[in-house]
């Protein structure tokens, strides 16, 4: 019954065709409270789960364009708690499991075994769009304040990272959502992405590191400008100087994956400006800490005339003309990236002829 029920909610949602749709959010709206508690009632039955996530996810798509202040603010307010009940009874217990060696068939099946977490991710990006379309319209009564809009995108984005694992993230479906979400969320709010507890920020970063591999170019220059706008980010406000002062390698560790997983293979191609634009900040946090994981790189190349070249290569594209400007906005900040994107493209073709990649 609460099925059905639900489900019948989920249809007045989609009919956004209607003759005069307002009166759709005037009905929803009182009940959208009522609903999200239905969550910590049904928590068990992964289908009414579902069939909650999707009612909110498409009365967030097809009506937040034309909702009230006050309509807006109690769907963030519903929606949070729907996020926050479905976090607590699924972030924890689940289990992703993804067959490597299965057919299309089986895999698309057990993708859409966890369409729960489709829906969610989606929830999250309409919620999203209504920053982007009170900027672009004129202030009126409809108007959210945007941090009533990131606050909201930033709790669920919390809620639903523990379900993120790399397992999840082979589904590829789910791994374009995310990523779509995290990369909206990177490179509109980089400072509020900085200050998440550890190891939610640390959670969100393994997936970054995990996606600027991935064989989807969507994914990974997604990724990539996420990894580059977390060290800007930092370079300019230094932000993460409470992460770093427990954590002092998280950098270290982003500029070596980068190289080892990305510039230094066969992938690169496909990927090379957001590559060379993550690289230009990871090293200009500290230069020193850079040049001594270069050494280190360069140390496992068997040939000393390989190493030498590896040291030079690197020497000629780290300029401190151009470290010293990479926080630089305006006109200073694009000849800077430009010269570097030059610069890291020569860098790549002459690592290339020497190193073995895959």
């Amino acid at each position: 019954m609460a099925c059905l029920c639900v489900e019948m909610y989920g249809g007045i949602a989609r009919a956004s065709e209607m003759c005069q749709p307002e009166r759709i959010p005037q009905f929803l709206t009182p009940s959208l409270n009522p609903l999200s508690g239905l969550m910590t009632f049904y928590s068990q039955d992964l289908v009414i789960c579902e069939s909650l996530l999707r009612f909110f996810r498409d009365y967030a798509e097809l009506f937040v364009p034309m909702l009230t202040r006050e309509q807006c603010l109690a769907l963030f307010s519903a929606s949070a708690e729907l996020l926050k009940g479905y976090s607590a009874h699924h972030c924890s217990s689940r289990v992703i499991k993804h067959c490597v060696k299965s057919s299309a068939q089986a895999d698309l099946e057990e993708e859409q075994s966890y369409n729960d977490v489709l829906c969610a991710l989606q929830l999250l990006i309409h919620l999203g769009t209504k920053d982007f379309i009170d900027v672009c319209t004129i202030e009126g009564a409809g108007q959210v304040e945007s941090s009533q809009v990131t606050d909201v995108i930033f709790f669920g984005l919390q809620q639903i990272l523990p379900l993120m694992t790399s397992g999840l993230l082979q589904f590829p479906t789910l791994c374009t959502q995310y990523f779509s979400l995290v990369g909206f969320m990177m490179d509109t709010y980089p400072e509020k992405v900085c200050t998440l507890p550890f190891d939610l920020f640390n959670a969100l970063l393994e997936s970054l590191l995990f996606g600027m591999s991935h064989a989807d170019v969507f994914v990974s220059k997604s990724s990539l400008f996420g990894i580059g706008g977390l060290a800007r980010e930092h370079l300019k406000t230094q932000v993460l100087a409470g992460h770093l002062s427990v954590h002092n390698g998280i950098f270290d560790n982003c500029a070596r994956r980068l190289l080892q997983e990305v510039v230094f293979q066969g992938i690169i191609w496909d990927r090379l400006e957001p590559a060379g634009f993550a690289l230009l900040p990871l090293a200009a946090v500290d230069v020193n800490k850079f040049a001594s994981s270069v050494n280190e790189m360069s140390h496992q190349l068997g040939s000393v005339e390989k190493q030498e070249r590896l040291k030079v290569a690197f020497q000629r594209l780290i300029q401190p003309d151009v470290i010293a400007k990479v926080a630089s906005g305006g006109y200073e900040g694009r000849i800077n990236r430009l010269k570097f994107k030059k610069a890291f493209e020569e860098f790549v073709r002459e690592v290339h002829s020497f190193l073995v990649t895959k």
